[in-house]
């Protein structure tokens, strides 16, 4: 797994999403992550959610995004950009059954956004997923999603306790540092 790191693009083992890193949180000096995405045809982010801590920019280069921000929908072509504030829900998907769409995202500021993709993809080739690309062990999960501050809208109440419990068992053992450490250490 140690050559991956090195990588700027990694493919999603089961989805065929890529996500390529042009801009990390050390390049910036923590002001911002820049990504590109090419989700395959009817492919999909995370579900509903929203971030406390960090806007994003969505800017499509090919294809068509579909965002939903709030209650609006819209459909994003080449060219065209859209901002999410923080705390706004949203959900981004492939609005094509027939094209792949290619995208870019910016983080602002940034966030463990490239660590947190690095543990799931590092986590998914080590077979420590299910067939959906989830990592089989609940801690991994609360710790990867503290990571991304995402929280997703349609959880019950009790499971995001029960994540934030995770996360906060998980950062107490160091299980966050060992993910860290084998998946994206640079």
């Amino acid at each position: 797994m140690a050559t991956a790191i090195k990588e700027k693009s990694m493919i999603h083992k089961f989805t065929g999403e890529k996500i390529t890193f042009l801009e990390s949180s050390q390049d910036t000096n923590g002001e911002y992550e820049y990504v590109e995405m090419l989700l395959p045809p009817n492919g999909e982010g995370q579900p509903l959610h929203y971030h406390k801590h960090f806007e994003e920019q969505f800017e499509v280069l090919e294809g068509k995004l579909k965002v939903v921000k709030g209650s609006h929908s819209t459909i994003l072509e080449a060219g065209k950009k859209l901002l999410i504030p923080k705390e706004t829900n949203h959900v981004f998907i492939n609005a094509s059954s027939e094209e792949p769409v290619k995208f870019r995202i910016r983080m602002t500021p940034a966030h463990h956004f490239e660590q947190s993709m690095r543990i799931l993809y590092g986590l998914m080739e080590d077979d420590k997923t299910d067939e959906k690309g989830f990592p089989n062990d609940r801690i991994h999960i609360a710790l990867i999603l503290e990571m991304q501050d995402s929280h997703v809208v349609e959880l019950p109440f009790i499971l995001k306790l029960l994540l934030k419990w995770l996360a906060k068992k998980g950062r107490k053992k160091g299980i966050d540092q060992e993910l860290i450490n084998r998946y994206a250490h640079q």
